[in-house]
């Protein structure tokens, strides 16, 4: 073969593998697509058997007996065509019996029947089209049968498992779904925002969409909600699971996977976030499916525009941060606090994909730092930091510098850190401790703006003349770029001087809108359950 040829023979490979790629995402996320794509693979089936049966011999006696058989044919192998998927399991919903494991045991592999059968059918079109004697195509048929037989068993044990399921979740009246697509930080999303979804009064399920992180949620935050583990089709769950009750889905982050959910046409999708940040995941072209985006300010719908991500006006409600409102403002100037306390807060580095935000590569520099300008430290990374590996000997450096210097009876110091910092204390617990934050591009500076507080942020990504003007928020900050230059008198300005109070203040209301207190949470609640008790209908 030529190099040309090959090079052709290549891309007519690639371009296949990319049809079959996206053919298989459309049927995972689109139920129009499903309801084609199996409509068609039975009428293929239907006139395969019946090409089969009207080129064999007229002239034979057994037309009756290999037309029954054509027939079962047909039907055994469009039940078992493809894999049986592995069914959906629920925890604490009233009504139904949850797995004492989680996540629950995976059933048997049933690839090799699915292939058995797929040969077989083959050989029994060819058997029938071939005038091979009646008793021949029954035993075929017979051998096709009881290897379509597990598969037919486990998708019939998966129709039972959502039809109970769909009885239980009727007899529940869920009014919302909220969507966890199962990564990284992702049970801690869900734990911010389920107190605000359940405060609207009105009952919802969680659905997860990965089993392997079936337990992290279990144990991460022990959600109080019913929630729902789906099974490997999710899209072929909700399309059972999603009862009348239901009319919204709310969504924390931007896991792929909630595709598979923003399938589901009947209710409307509701984008919620898990902070106001100037991250990618806050200006993500995806955000163009969702009906509705809930966000804190007029920052947030200026921040897509400004990435070039249109999404029209009237498809925001800005309600605030409903979290903010644990965070309480400053009872003294921090220019007044004879010994000040400062939050270091560093973002997760994320992956490869994205820009790297993070500072916990100089945040020995600035502990040390922060030490040396006669500060009190509360040291909370990121909660993803405490399930790496990678950066587990960091955070032990860092954990112990803190504690040797609150040890020693020669400093002062007074520092707060270790795991407990993240696990047993709110990031509002550690805002409400602290007169100032140090911290990189997260929404920890967003809630932050709730206490009037003063805030230094570490660019690591653009230089200090690009910066406030793509994170907005750091206009309100002082600011030192990656390489920590000027960072001592940066912190002894924020410190001692706080010159930026003024126009803090104004970013408040432009990333959190006009809420105080509580505000944001109560009118975040009263929209919800104006929301979630109005039905949707699609246009």
């Amino acid at each position: 073969m030529s190099d040309t040829e090959l090079s052709f023979a290549k891309r007519v490979s690639g371009a296949y593998e990319r049809y079959l790629a996206a053919l298989q995402h459309r049927f995972r996320t689109n139920i129009p697509t499903r309801r084609r794509m199996f409509l068609g693979s039975t009428l293929a089936l239907v006139l395969v058997g019946c090409a089969a049966f009207l080129f064999r011999d007229t002239d034979s006696h057994d037309e009756i007996s290999v037309a029954l058989a054509t027939g079962l044919g047909v039907l055994v192998v469009r039940l078992a065509m493809l894999r049986p998927a592995t069914p959906p399991h629920v925890h604490r919903l009233p009504g139904a019996a949850q797995p004492i494991v989680c996540p629950a045991p995976e059933p048997a592999d049933r690839g090799p029947f699915v292939l058995a059968v797929r040969y077989l059918a083959g050989a029994l079109a060819l058997a029938i089209a071939g005038g091979v004697h009646a008793i021949a195509v029954w035993v075929l048929l017979v051998v096709l049968i009881a290897c379509a037989a597990p598969v037919i068993v486990d998708k019939t044990g998966l129709w039972r498992e959502r039809l109970k399921l769909r009885k239980a979740l009727a007899a529940f009246g869920p009014k919302f779904v909220l969507g966890y697509g199962g990564y990284g930080g992702g049970p801690i999303h869900v734990g911010m925002w389920e107190s605000h979804l359940i405060a609207s009064g009105d009952p919802g399920v969680i659905v997860s969409l990965r089993a392997n992180y079936c337990a992290e949620l279990r144990a991460g935050i022990s959600p109080s909600m019913p929630w729902v583990q789906a099974g490997s089709d999710v899209l072929g769950d909700m399309m059972t699971l999603t009862v009348p009750s239901i009319t919204t889905f709310f969504y924390v982050h931007n896991a792929p996977g909630h595709l598979k959910l923003l399938g589901v046409a009947s209710a409307r999708h509701v984008w919620l976030g898990h902070g106001d940040s100037d991250k990618a995941g806050s200006h993500h072209k995806r955000h163009l499916r969702y009906d509705v985006l809930v966000a804190s300010g007029q920052a947030a719908v200026d921040r897509y525009a400004r990435h070039g991500v249109e999404i029209p006006r009237e498809r925001f409600v800005l309600l605030g941060r409903p979290q903010s409102g644990d965070v309480l403002p400053a009872t003294v100037p921090v220019t007044q606090v004879e010994r000040p306390t400062v939050l270091y807060a560093p973002t997760w580095p994320g992956n490869s994909k994205v820009p790297d935000f993070s500072s916990i590569a100089r945040a020995e520099q600035i502990i040390r730092s922060l030490i040396a300008a006669d500060a009190d430290v509360i040291f909370r990374p990121h909660p993803v930091f405490l399930r790496s590996k990678r950066w587990a000997p960091t955070l032990a450096m860092l954990d112990a510098i803190l504690q040797a210097d609150s040890a020693d009876p020669n400093t002062p110091g007074k520092h707060f850190t270790g795991p407990e910092i993240v696990t047993d204390w709110s990031v509002a617990d550690c805002m409400n401790r602290a007169d100032a934050l140090v911290s990189d591009v997260s929404s920890v500076v967003s809630d932050w703006l709730a206490s009037s507080k003063p805030y230094l942020m570490i660019s690591m990504v653009h230089s200090l003349d690009d910066f406030a003007r793509e994170v907005p928020v750091a206009e309100g900050a002082y600011m030192v770029d990656r390489e920590l230059a000027g960072f001592d008198a940066a912190v002894d300005q924020m410190l001692h001087s706080d010159p930026l109070k003024q126009r803090r203040q104004e970013l408040k209301t432009h990333v959190l809108g006009h809420f105080e207190g509580t505000e944001s949470a109560e009118a975040f609640a009263a929209w919800v359950h104006e929301t979630v008790n109005t039905a949707y209908l699609r246009e």
